[in-house]
């Protein structure tokens, strides 16, 4: 038994070596297809195991009203007391602590840090974090408290532990200087979590140093907070989540004026989320998962089409040796395992290339669009599990097919090599093939749209200028000096204007406010700036006048609101008009033109701009002349004005690129993985036509010998491609059109599905093809035809 193994597996190692090309290109089609759906299934795997490390996952909750999960710090505690089934609650402080961005200063050296969080004490009864220094039930029970990260700790303190001592926090906005006890230090945090941190810091900081006149937990007007809930009663939450409880129909009413059943009801409603859900909720990163797990799938099954037309094709010159075996004995269930084995053998092989060039490859795929495809802690095994008993599948389906056809042949048909007179082998040839280019075509009219969509919102009037924009985070020491700071910069000639805000002018404007039109209140997004920032930002007045630094009552009562304001609040006259901020009247001065900060997936929103001292981000609008010296110049002013703070700058048109980070990463997967399943699909093609061409080599000789063109035995070789690339265009074209606009209604302003988009990528799907199968036909074509009728 163990001799007749051994003869098999020689078997197979001779055919694979007596057709060494076309057994290449089927391993290195299946590496390429393995490969690509390794990377995509540890994305994938990444992306659905986010926060699903914490014990508790089942039971925790985190609360959105409609869709916004940032809310005032009393929603928590008040949900808590009211609502029966909630056991515990935590709030994690998302932005009004100060917690996005700062510095920390320990021992006279300054370091620029981000994602300081702030949260209750009973943060680490929610969340698994493991503690590698200090004592969790108290490291954030007492103001001024700060647990760090294990990285940021040992960037600080090196190796030593770090508990007991004191550090400085510098915010960047409010402008806050805080003095710090280290408490404890924390595990980093980790990739798969939704709560990032560098640093933990102690809600009870918060109303130690911002709340006035009572306690954070009263504060109904800052919204920035998360709140997670445990519930273990999966019934409670959904029965909070489709009936809103009295209790919140009444404090909606009372405290945003809020009735129920009214259109801003929806706005206010409850949504509590499962804690592993919040990742994907309020974006469609979800369906982008799937669509990149589908094109995994899509490639993979390419690969395997590959296989199957060759395996199929490369057969045929082993008829004989099929009917041999068969009339000597060998049955077809031996046959059909000895086929299979030999598909399970090549895959493996295959694999383990893949393997390689996942490795090799990854960084730089990371580095190139941001995909993140890891393994997570523990996982090792079970990745290795997975990836054999994937191999052996995918070996298997691929040579199912094969196997079976084979098998089945008559030995005396076998023997007389009678393989090509039956028509379903090569009906299916076809069938696999043509789908190969619906594939593609779909795939490149995708790009293609990717494409068209990324220039439209390049070229998208955003009424302001973001180009040469430079913005700062200015601390306490320039803002107590900023107009000797400003003039110290004007005098440069590089530097054409300088404004401050309150905060950056990109994604939404950073103040939500209402205004009571006919009986109902309607939201909108407000900010704060000074009298120079529609000038530096290059915004278009249409109406009225800007603020003046020389009207001593424009400072804290005037606005300017933007044309969606003026029609949305029904101002019919809106200069003089006095509106809501806040709980306080403001009187409009100037009506703006309609600005996009936000990504152009979402419709403009009522702005409002007001003149108040707020402002701590210092925006200058450069030349754009001598950049390099015109940024030392700004540098050394700043140094000269504020020596303890480490000098940082950004461009705003950099971080309106970051507005679409996820588009331009996803845009840029997909172009890398049409390229990956054209080359596949070219491959198999070469492949055939290759073989086809070794087949057909005495057909052609007499079709040379009876005076045939090179150009005519071209067409003949070539005229199927033409027939394949057409019908795959007239399957791909609608498929493409239903998706690419389903895609593009992601998108509130969105560029159209031209005619050319389709014509150009069947243009390129044959272009291709016939690029790929053409150097073989001509070989063919040209070869002289006494060397294919010698013996005959």
């Amino acid at each position: 038994m163990n001799s007749l193994r051994n003869i098999n597996h020689k078997i197979i190692l001779r055919t694979i070596w007596r057709n060494k090309l076309h057994s290449s290109i089927n391993i290195i089609g299946l590496a390429i297809g393995i490969a690509v759906f390794i990377l995509i299934a540890r994305y994938v795997n990444h992306q659905f195991s986010f926060d699903r490390f914490h014990k508790q996952q089942n039971n925790i909750y985190k609360v959105y009203l409609g869709d916004n999960g940032s809310l005032p710090p009393a929603v928590a505690l008040f949900l808590k007391d009211n609502i029966a089934g909630i056991e515990d609650v935590v709030r994690v402080d998302e932005w009004f602590g100060g917690g996005n961005k700062g510095y920390l200063e320990y021992e006279k050296e300054t370091i620029r840090t981000e994602n300081f969080i702030f949260a209750d004490s009973s943060f680490f009864d929610f969340f698994d974090f493991k503690m590698l220094y200090g004592d969790a039930q108290n490291g954030l029970k007492f103001p001024n408290s700060i647990i760090l990260s294990e990285r940021l700790s040992r960037k600080i303190f090196g190796n030593e532990n770090p508990t007991g001592k004191q550090i400085t926090y510098l915010s960047d906005y409010p402008s806050a200087k805080y003095t710090f006890t280290v408490s404890g230090v924390i595990e980093d945090s980790p990739t798969n979590s939704s709560i990032p941190y560098n640093g933990i810091i102690s809600m009870s900081t918060i109303t130690y140093h911002h709340i006035r006149n009572g306690n954070i937990s009263e504060d109904w007007v800052n919204w920035g907070f998360g709140s997670y809930f445990k519930i273990s009663s999966p019934e409670i939450v959904h029965q909070l989540n489709n009936e809103t409880p009295e209790c919140w129909t009444n404090l909606m009413a009372e405290r945003w004026q809020v009735d129920k059943g009214s259109q801003r009801a929806e706005e206010y409603k409850l949504n509590f989320v499962p804690l592993k859900e919040v990742h994907f909720q309020g974006s469609n990163k979800r369906s982008s998962v799937y669509l990149i797990l589908l094109i995994g799938l899509v490639i993979l099954i390419i690969a395997i089409i590959n296989y199957i037309n060759l395996s199929l094709a490369i057969s045929s010159t082993r008829l004989k040796e099929i009917g041999i075996r068969k009339i000597i004995g060998s049955d077809k269930s031996t046959l059909f395992k000895q086929f299979i084995t030999e598909s399970i053998l090549i895959t493996s092989i295959a694999g383990i290339i893949a393997v390689i060039i996942v490795l090799f490859i990854h960084p730089y795929l990371f580095n190139f669009t941001g995909f993140k495809s890891v393994v997570a802690p523990g996982e090792t095994f079970k990745a290795l599990v997975f990836l054999i008993g994937g191999l052996i599948l995918i070996g298997f389906i691929s040579g199912l097919y094969p196997a079976w056809f084979l098998t089945k042949l008559k030995p005396v048909k076998s023997v007389k090599n009678e393989f090509n007179k039956g028509t379903k082998g090569n009906r299916l040839k076809h069938v696999l093939i043509t789908t190969q280019f619906v594939v593609s075509i779909f795939l490149i009219i995708a790009v293609l749209t990717f494409s068209k969509q990324a220039n439209y919102i390049k070229s998208k009037n955003l009424g302001f200028d973001k180009e040469h924009l430079i913005y700062l985070s200015g601390g306490a020491s320039i803002s107590n000096q900023y107009q000797a700071f400003r003039e110290s910069l004007l005098a440069n000639p590089s530097i054409q204007n300088i404004a401050r805000s309150n905060g950056t002018f990109v994604g939404h404007l950073n103040i939500g406010s209402k205004h009571k039109v006919n009986g109902e209140f309607k939201n909108y997004k407000a900010t704060t700036v000074d009298p120079d920032f529609i000038e530096t930002f290059g915004i278009e007045l249409l109406e009225g006048r800007n603020f003046s630094k020389s009207i001593k009552n424009d400072l804290n009562n005037t606005a300017l609101v933007n044309e969606c304001f003026v029609k949305q609040m029904e101002l019919e006259d809106p200069i003089g008009s006095t509106v809501t901020f806040l709980g306080d009247d403001i009187t409009i001065i100037g009506v703006i033109k309609d600005f996009y900060i936000s990504s152009l997936h979402h419709e403009i929103e009522p702005s409002m701009l007001c003149y108040l001292p707020w402002n701590t981000c210092i925006n200058i609008k450069v030349s754009g002349i001598d950049l390099e010296n015109t940024i030392a110049t700004i540098e050394s002013t700043w140094k000269e004005f504020s020596p303890d703070v480490p000098f940082e700058y950004h461009f705003l048109d950099e971080r309106f690129e970051e507005l679409y980070q996820a588009e331009t990463e996803f845009s840029s997967l997909i172009k890398i993985f049409t390229l990956i399943a054209i080359f596949i699909a070219c491959l198999g093609l070469f492949g055939l036509i290759s073989f086809s061409a070794l087949q057909r080599k005495k057909e052609i000789g007499i079709r040379k010998i009876n005076g045939a063109k090179i150009s005519e035995v071209m067409i003949i070789l070539n005229n199927n491609i033409i027939k394949w690339v057409a019908i795959a265009f007239v399957i791909a074209t609608p498929i493409a059109y239903y998706a690419m606009n389903k895609w593009l209604d992601n998108f509130a302003y969105k560029t159209t599905l031209s005619w050319w988009i389709f014509a150009l990528a069947g243009v390129l799907a044959l272009g291709i093809a016939l690029l790929t199968v053409s150097w073989q036909s001509w070989r063919a074509a040209t070869r002289n035809p006494v060397e294919a009728l010698r013996y005959e």
